[in-house]
């Protein structure tokens, strides 16, 4: 102590002097602190912010505008120095691009990921985090940046509020996150995925049932250019994790606006009233607080749909836009008509239909009464709405049943006011409505459902219940479905021999591919069920139950290991199972048939039967695309079998291919099968009469195979094809007709080779109005040189790989109403019209 006091009367003269001094030097270092370093901090805390920013400069048409004295700033977001935890990648990104990371789910107990900007933004242990089956979506503004919705949908059930969100509430630009879990797709319709493809996605119609997914794109993108990659299922219960992680910079391509129908809604002032008529029809007055009411919804597409309200018709053919699909006129208490709809849910989506339901007021009257088709694209949801309105039977609505409701927002129980009529097999139209009533102001609901309860089809529950992956097949709307064979509408045909034929329906690896054929086979009119036989491979059991469900017969093949292994051991089934029949019908995997595959087969069985050197009619043509646009009544010779779908003569089956199946046709019929047999041919029409579903990308000769069956392709939606030249087919009468057309058919002189549909020559030839008809000679070193007719091909839109469908040297096609020859110089036939060239 002594030594301190010391020290301090020697350097501060004293120990007042020592505190005064220890004053002076705290009052120092405070002011320092506060004027000084504060500053200092600020100055550095701005910088070292400034070093953790991302500058981001737009397009011209993104960059934010300035005020007028100021100066111009890029736009710039602020990214977090350290990605959070599970956000981490590999790549590191430049100041112009964006960090992400998005996985799917795995399983069901490993839940998706989406990192976005460093930021994890969905993780089942992010405290109030959305994550669950189905789609998990976040969307950024694609300007600012800045999170907009953070959202998962259970598109396993149904897609109405994914789809709601994709085309309403984001904007154009905005950017989507998608990451799958569980099962996704179930419950996607077509105008789900075809809006996905806005937003650039081009894997999302390939997407199975359980596959994993995951995407980055933006609304107005062109089909591509998402960021998206795809696991598929396979064989295993779920898909392995489908990851992408890495930078982006935006936009991701070039972004087009988006516009939607609008649905065709008339409000009050806007509603124009067609035809009066007093009491709408009815014979007596309605009471004072009743009011009259038709409705009517047309007997076919070709009639026209009517309300009429209080003598008045609100809608009708030119009235208010009155139309397929579903009409709706809604009625205030005072009996005002306020607001009239049209809705096509045959050919949109139910989105306008929902939002005008669910915004209706309470105790207003809805009248609605459907036209032509109504069913094809009506959402659960909407006929939730509709339930909710009163209604008992719109969940019974099936393709071209016609329904109509009087209805009111607030009922308790089902409406009085209700009536359904259904369409009878093959797509008949229902008998139509054609109901007048008096409605009362306020609606008295009945509580038990007045309509009986639908058919159920507890076979098809069953199979349901015990397997997985087959889709729209296994839905609540569709479940109870009866699986009943379409008896022959045209009773002229009733002893034609095709629908006596035997059918072998060749099994592939797909059981939802099998399930969709089997179905456009049981809708076949005149389809005998007990004729069909489907092969499956012996490894493949649960083929057989679906086979079962539609009540064809199921033949098991012992285990092959490649799908011609499998193809040979059927056709020697069906052949064996039928020793007396001259001809079988060969329906191949993955195809789906048209409504005129049988009718189109009878109508040509006649020819078939008589000409012994048609070896098979085969019912797909390889040229038939659809910017090829041919015709539906023209039928060919051809030298090549196509195969997919075919009539098969036995003869030809025991020459050419029983004993020699190896030789002939042991690889895909798109392989090229080659007989020995050179003087049979082979029939095929203009337009296919089945569609092979796409090919993936998983096999040899890939691009051959998705110009082939990938493009898109036209088949036949008529049912009954009228056709112009069956009596010109057999092979003398085939070959006079041919010549003589070619005689005084148009000369083409020139044609350059094209690499795309070459517009200008079409040009050249709708000018040409004396000619329907239209020859191009193409030079041959021998019968077999195709060399100079395959550069001309994409000219016309036809396969542009190598020349299919000849015959003889010439290759026939129509398209878009002109006939068209282009006749090799070494074609036995050119002989003939040499002289006319």
């Amino acid at each position: 102590m002594r030594k301190c006091k010391r020290a301090i009367h020697r350097h501060f003269g004293g120990v007042g002097n020592f505190f005064a001094m220890l004053i002076l030097v705290a009052i120092s270092v405070l002011f320092i602190n506060t004027y000084v370093l504060t500053k200092r901090d600020e100055s550095d805390e701005l910088s070292n912010e400034r070093s953790n920013r991302v500058e981001l400069v737009y397009s011209h048409n993104q960059t934010v505008k300035p005020s007028k004295n100021e100066p111009i700033e890029p736009q710039r977001i602020t990214r977090p120095a350290v990605p959070d935890v599970g956000c981490e990648i590999d790549e590191k990104c430049s100041d112009d691009s964006i960090p992400y990371k998005v996985v799917s789910g795995d399983g069901i107990d490993k839940y998706p990921i989406i990192c976005f900007n460093n930021k994890l933004l969905v993780h089942k242990n992010l405290k109030d985090s959305k994550v669950g089956r189905g789609v998990n979506l976040v969307a950024f503004d694609g300007k600012t940046f800045e999170l907009k919705l953070t959202e998962t949908f259970d598109t396993y059930i149904e897609e109405t509020f994914f789809l709601r969100t994709l085309k309403l509430n984001l904007n154009d630009g905005d950017i989507v996150i998608l990451s799958s879990f569980d099962e996704m797709t179930y419950g996607l319709k077509e105008a789900s995925l075809s809006i996905l493809e806005k937003y650039g996605s081009q894997l999302i119609k390939v997407i199975k049932f359980r596959d994993s997914f995951v995407m980055i794109g933006q609304k107005g993108l062109a089909r591509g250019k998402a960021i998206e990659t795809h696991q598929p299922k396979g064989n295993r219960d779920f898909a392995p994790v489908a990851h992408i992680s890495g930078c982006a910079k935006f936009p991701l391509g070039q972004l087009t606006p988006l516009s939607f129908p609008t649905s065709d809604v008339k409000r009050e002032g806007n509603i124009v009233t067609g035809t009066s008529i007093k009491n709408c029809g009815l014979p007596e007055m309605c009471k004072e607080n009743e009011f009259p009411v038709h409705v009517y919804t047309g007997k076919d597409k070709d009639d026209e749909p009517k309300i009429c309200v209080d003598g008045k018709y609100v809608m009708a053919k030119g009235i208010n836009d009155a139309g397929r699909g579903i009409n709706i006129v809604v009625v205030s208490n005072g009996k005002e008509v306020i607001r009239t709809g049209h809705f096509d849910t045959w050919q949109e989506d139910s989105t306008n239909l929902e939002i005008f339901l669910e915004n209706l007021e309470d105790n207003v009257i809805l009248i609605a009464v459907t036209f032509d088709e109504a069913s094809t694209k009506l959402s659960q949801h909407s006929r939730n709405l509709f339930f909710d309105l009163g209604s008992g039977t719109i969940q019974n609505l099936k393709y071209r049943d016609v329904w109509a409701l009087v209805g009111q927002k607030g009922i308790k129980g089902f409406s009085p006011y209700e009536e359904i009529s259904y369409a009878g097999s093959g797509n008949i139209y229902a008998t139509p409505i054609d109901k007048r009533m008096c409605v009362p102001q306020t609606l008295k609901g009945v509580k038990v459902r007045p309509d009986p309860l639908p058919f159920r089809n507890d076979k098809r529950r069953d199979f349901c219940s015990r397997y997985d992956g087959y889709g729209d097949f296994c839905s609540d709307a569709n479940v109870d479905k009866s699986l009943a064979s379409v008896p022959l509408l045209n009773k002229t045909l009733e002893d034609n021999p095709i629908y006596s034929t035997p059918i072998l329906v060749i099994a592939g690896i797909s059981h939802n591919s099998l399930r969709m054929c089997l179905e456009t086979l049981l809708m076949q009119p005149g389809i005998v069920v007990e004729n069909v036989m489907v092969a499956v491979d012996e490894k493949f059991s649960e083929s057989l139950a679906l086979i079962d469900l539609f009540g064809f017969h199921g033949e098991k093949t012992t285990s092959s290991s490649t799908y011609m292994e499998h193809y040979e051991k059927s056709l020697s089934k069906i052949w064996e199972r039928h020793p007396t029949r001259d001809k079988v019908i060969v329906i191949e995997e993955d195809l789906i048939l048209s409504p005129d595959f049988l009718y189109t087969l009878a109508l040509l069985s006649e020819t078939f039967r008589k000409d012994e050197s048609i070896g098979a009619i085969q019912m797909w043509n390889p040229n038939s695309y659809d910017i090829v646009n041919g015709s539906h009544e023209l039928i060919y010779r051809v030298d090549g079998l196509y195969g997919l779908g075919y009539l098969l003569r036995r003869s030809f089956y025991e020459k050419n291919m029983k004993n020699s199946f190896k030789q002939c046709c042991s690889k895909r019929v798109w392989d090229k099968w080659i007989f020995t047999d050179s003087s049979s041919s082979f029939l095929m029409p203009d337009i296919s009469r089945v569609f092979r579903r796409p090919i993936d990308g998983n096999r040899v000769n890939t691009k051959y195979l998705e110009v082939l069956f990938n493009q898109k392709r036209k088949t036949s939606l008529n049912p009954f094809p009228a056709f112009s030249n069956i009596d010109t087919l057999r092979k003398d009468a085939y070959d006079t007709y041919l010549t003589k057309t070619i005689r005084s058919a148009t000369l083409l002189k020139s044609l350059q080779q094209c690499d795309t549909l070459n517009l200008d020559m079409f040009n050249i030839i709708r000018n040409q109005n004396t000619s329907d008809t239209f020859k191009y000679i193409y030079e041959q070193q021998s019968e077999n040189d195709i060399s100079k007719l395959q550069p001309i091909l994409s000219c016309f839109g036809l396969f542009s790989l190598e020349p299919l469908g000849l015959y003889h040297g010439i290759l026939r096609f129509n398209s878009n109403k002109y006939n068209f020859f282009l006749i090799g110089t070494k074609s036995p036939l050119y002989s003939s019209i040499s002289t006319t060239v």
